[in-house]
């Protein structure tokens, strides 16, 4: 589960909008934003590049320890 708190929290820190992270790991802005809002997974290589970017390990941004909640 992708901590997408986190991936803001990080984004803002190191001075990135959402349009020059989406640039900086070409992938279209519509795209990038649908995707840190949570309405569009991830692919594996944009989060290895995000992480990248960012200087954190690609498991402190995108997997979690946290179990689902099922209704």
């Amino acid at each position: 589960m992708i901590n997408l708190r986190k991936l803001r929290g990080l984004r803002v820190e190191k001075n990135y909008t959402q349009e020059k992270l989406a640039n900086t790991v070409n992938i279209p802005i519509s795209t990038y934003r649908k995707k840190e809002s949570g309405e569009s997974p991830f692919k594996l290589e944009e989060a290895y590049e995000i992480s990248k970017v960012l200087g954190k390990d690609i498991e402190s941004i995108f997997f979690t320890n946290e179990v689902p909640e099922w209704e």
